[in-house]
């Protein structure tokens, strides 16, 4: 079927157009204890006003004065199942009504029976599980009511004991004009009353439903962002305990192993190496515990000790290639640059980045290569717009190569180069690492663009 406006019509108007064929849940026991106090109270209420009325009206003799009260308490019996079968419900009352009107018809305008009439209605629209059903049925009862009023007005002519009373009448239409126009004008108001506010309660239902469906998803992705979140300050801590200690702790072992091998030969360059050793040492140790001090802090933020180091920038790469030096490790470093200022003006957490990635780098071949000389590039550069681009991609680029073989015996965990890898997709950036071509030696790239949504985010060692 189509929607509303096509062949759908009706079905669609009184659904939703996301989801015409949702159904709204079943009442609960306390809403169905509810019905049945509604039904004894309307029940009550009409039999009271009936009481009332009769007290000051004069009824016809020939009816058994318990008809009414009877007409006036069936009316109210739909009610106390109008949520559980509301489509019944309203069968039931449209019987009692047309009976009522036809037997006692002064009981069928009482406002009490009207009000009970009304909520069947209302009930029907708002809670039908099947708005196909809620369709035919609001087609039918607005067929079957035209029809009934023109049987009222032409057949049965059930309205001319009212026109004979009428003697004088002042209003510009004719007494007969004037009573079906106006209760052609009552019958639309109450129809068409009963289904507006049942569609609006059956669409704030629905709304109900998309709110905590929402709030669900929106609990759920909080949990996976949290945990998320815990997954990647694993990762990142993780990489600087690799990065920051474990290239102390490798040098340890090189220079320990360097002066065990000349101590007899050699004892100043024995004591040397011991010194070496013992320099590294310390500086893993403050290290070690600046960052379990970060671990440490309770509200997630680095300590404010007055011994934490800054974070490394690229202005002491030339201190970084030195320490290398110092441990037998002989590094070039050059640097291209687009502009002179390009080093001193990234984000700091690029910066970070950078002398990670370099460290790491050089510790790698210190471990595990043969070589005993390595070459650090430290590139800046942009790349043309492509289409619908405003200005060029900006980018700052690492390169280190070696010429040495694999360290037999060295074979390292993988942690150092898959480290290298996260810190550049941290801020979208590329690696390259792996053998040369043409050989011998091993070769680390990593682009990082300059400016993206990422790099403004500071990592924190």
């Amino acid at each position: 079927m189509a929607r509303f406006g096509g062949a759908r019509g009706w079905v669609a108007a009184l659904s939703d157009p996301d989801e015409p064929d949702w159904q709204r849940p079943r009442p609960t026991s306390r809403e169905l204890t509810r019905d049945v106090w509604l039904a004894v109270g309307v029940a009550a209420a009409s039999a009271l006003s009936l009481a009332l009325i009769s007290s000051y009206v004069s009824l016809s003799p020939d009816q058994p004065w318990w008809l009414g009260y009877l007409a006036a308490v069936l009316i109210a019996v739909p009610l106390a199942v109008r949520r559980r079968f509301p489509v019944a419900g309203v069968f039931a009352a449209t019987a009692v009504f047309v009976w009522t009107y036809y037997t006692v018809a002064h009981v069928s305008v009482q406002l009490f029976f009207q009000i009970a009439y009304f909520a069947s209605l209302y009930s029907m629209v708002a809670w039908a599980r099947s708005r196909q059903v809620v369709a035919l049925m609001v087609v039918g009862l607005a067929v079957f009511t035209v029809g009934w009023l023109m049987v009222d007005w032409t057949v049965t002519n059930s309205y001319s004991d009212l026109l004979d009373d009428v003697e004088d009448a002042s209003g510009p239409f004719s007494p007969t004009v004037g009573i079906m126009g106006y209760s052609a004008i009552m019958n639309v108001v109450y129809f068409g009353g009963a289904l507006v506010m049942g569609r609006s309660s059956w669409r704030r239902a629905l709304d109900r439903r998309r709110l905590r469906e929402q709030a669900w998803r929106i609990a759920q992705q909080s949990e996976q962002l949290a945990n998320r979140a815990v997954v990647e300050e694993r990762l990142r801590i993780a990489r600087e305990l690799h990065d920051v200690v474990a290239h102390h702790v490798s040098a340890i072992g090189i220079q320990a192993g360097a002066a065990r091998t000349v101590m007899t030969k050699n004892p100043q360059a024995a004591a040397e190496a011991l010194s070496t050793v013992e320099d590294s040492s310390r500086q893993a140790v403050t290290e070690m515990r600046e960052l379990l001090g970060v671990l440490r802090a309770e509200d997630g933020s680095v300590l404010a000790s007055p011994s934490r180091t800054p974070e490394p920038r690229l202005s002491e790469l030339d201190e970084l290639v030195a320490s290398h030096t110092r441990h037998g490790l002989t590094v070039t470093l050059n640097t291209s640059l687009e502009h002179p200022e390009d080093l001193t003006t990234l984000p700091g957490s690029v910066q970070l980045t950078v002398y990670r990635c370099l460290q790491e780098a050089l510790a790698n071949v210190t471990r595990h290569s043969t070589a005993r000389e390595a070459t650090a590039v430290v590139r800046t550069g942009s790349t043309a717009a492509g289409p619908g681009e405003q200005t060029p991609d900006a980018w700052v680029e690492l390169e280190i190569t070696d010429r040495g073989q694999p360290l037999s015996g060295t074979g390292g965990s993988g942690f150092g180069l898959k480290g290298i890898a996260e810190r550049a997709r941290l801020y979208n950036g590329v690696t390259e690492i792996g053998p040369r071509t043409p050989g011998p030696g091993w070769r680390v790239r990593v682009r990082i663009p300059r400016s993206t949504s990422s790099a403004t985010q500071e990592v924190k060692p």
